[in-house]
């Protein structure tokens, strides 16, 4: 499935699907189409070649998609891309918490119910997936080690019920978990490798605060990664320069929100990726790195009369057709157009910036090319002013949010009525 050049360091160059390259990006989508963008869209971007589904999202179409005769990845648009099914919300990370005993949780436009592995595995056999990530116990980080003891447990568990119910033979993912435990995280790769897997994701990292603790977890889990060949994905770490460490320790792919995070803050990312790259343009983009940094605020006013591009000499579709004071102007009236134009200079430059890191490590020069990267990459704080939230939309979540109080409470009072009947039906002697 993974294909490696050797390299000076443990970064590796590769292939995923066979015909994405790696290191490289995978973004999450929703119900099958990246965010803020539309199929017609995301054919503008030649890098987009595989995206993650989260199942939430699209439970439910299963008897839609079972009733029909066309295929599921036709109903979602995404016959044209390799597709990796997860049961988890990568974009907001809104993952209601799950365990053994209560099951596997997943938030729905319904709500919050449970999923079986048998629901889960037949959206496999209707979606096809080139890879499929199984139900795990995926926890935060700061959680106590008796409870990431027994995630690694479950996640075991929940695996090997994947794997009976695999009939088609779909390449499945391992799950690797145990928090900030280096020896649960070794545990569960060991553990998780010894199962017919065909990749692994490396889950929860991306809550680690600390860099050297972060990179300690990735290196007690890539040391019991056998075979060596198999491909290591990481959910949650999607900052360059966290993706520069993470690569430099061995991993091949990276599913986070990076890109549209980045857009959702009304920012562009400006930063350097090659001398090459920057070609003719080197002083416009340096001159502007100076000013603002590897990220273009757009909210600021300074951008109110800027008639230029995001980036100079970028070929994105939003750097060729409209201007910083445009999209300023889009961004201040909240006009979608805004974002689109955003995240598609966003999630280009992104990829932009992983095909530099492939480069790098073909040409064994990636260790160089991190440190000349770290040197130039700087970040500034946005002087935009703050964002005002219209008075109706305050209104209407402070009215939501006292709903479910109410609920909840009308819950829990009929938790305890049902308590003290059953104690006065069945007294204690």
């Amino acid at each position: 499935m993974l294909g490696r050049a050797a390299t000076a360091s443990l970064s590796r160059a590769g292939s995923l699907f066979n015909k994405t390259r790696t290191p490289c990006y995978l973004p999450p989508s929703i119900a099958g189409n990246v965010p803020h963008l539309t199929p017609d869209n995301c054919s503008r971007i030649e890098d987009l070649t595989a995206q993650v589904v989260d199942y939430a999202d699209i439970s439910g179409l299963m008897k839609l998609a079972a009733n029909k005769k066309r295929s599921f990845r036709e109903l979602l648009n995404a016959s044209n891309y390799s597709v990796v099914l997860s049961a988890r919300d990568y974009n907001s990370d809104s993952n209601p918490p799950s365990s053994k005993a209560t099951g596997f949780m997943i938030e729905t436009s319904g709500g919050r119910r449970t999923v079986s592995v048998e629901e889960f595995m037949q959206a496999t056999e209707l979606l096809r997936p080139e890879l499929v990530v199984p139900l795990a116990d995926e926890i935060p980080i700061e959680k106590g080690r008796n409870r990431h003891r027994a995630a690694v447990q479950t996640t075991l568990d929940w695996l090997d019920a994947c794997e009976a119910l695999n009939t088609s033979t779909i390449p499945m993912c391992g799950v690797i978990v145990g928090g900030n435990d280096e020896t649960l995280r070794r545990m569960s790769a060991g553990e998780t490798c010894k199962r017919n897997v065909q990749a692994v994701l490396l889950s929860g990292l991306g809550s680690c605060s600390d860099r050297v603790k972060r990179l300690k977890l990735i290196d007690a889990a890539v040391s019991e990664i056998t075979p060596t060949l198999l491909p290591r994905v990481v959910n949650g770490i999607g900052h360059p320069l966290d993706v520069l460490d993470a690569i430099n320790r061995g991993i091949d792919a990276f599913v986070s929100p990076y890109p549209a995070t980045i857009t959702k803050a009304g920012s562009a990312l400006n930063f350097w990726v090659s001398d090459d790259h920057d070609g003719d343009n080197v002083r416009e983009r340096e001159g502007e790195r100076e000013r603002s940094g590897s990220v273009l605020h757009l909210r600021e006013q300074r951008f109110a009369t800027d008639f230029g591009p995001l980036m100079v000499g970028c070929d994105c579709f939003a750097c060729k057709n409209y201007t910083r004071a445009y999209i300023h102007h889009l961004l201040n009236v909240r006009e979608m157009l805004g974002d689109i134009l955003l995240y598609l200079h966003n999630l280009q430059h992104y990829y932009r910036f992983f095909s530099e890191i492939r480069t790098a490590i073909d040409d064994n020069r990636f260790v160089a090319f991190q440190t000349e990267f770290t040197s130039k990459f700087g970040e500034k704080p946005s002087t935009a002013p703050a964002i005002i939230i219209p008075a109706a939309v305050v209104e209407r979540k402070r009215k939501a949010d006292a709903e479910k109080a109410v609920t909840k409470a009308d819950k829990a009072k009929a938790a305890v009525a049902k308590h003290e009947a059953a104690i006065q039906k069945h007294p204690r002697l």
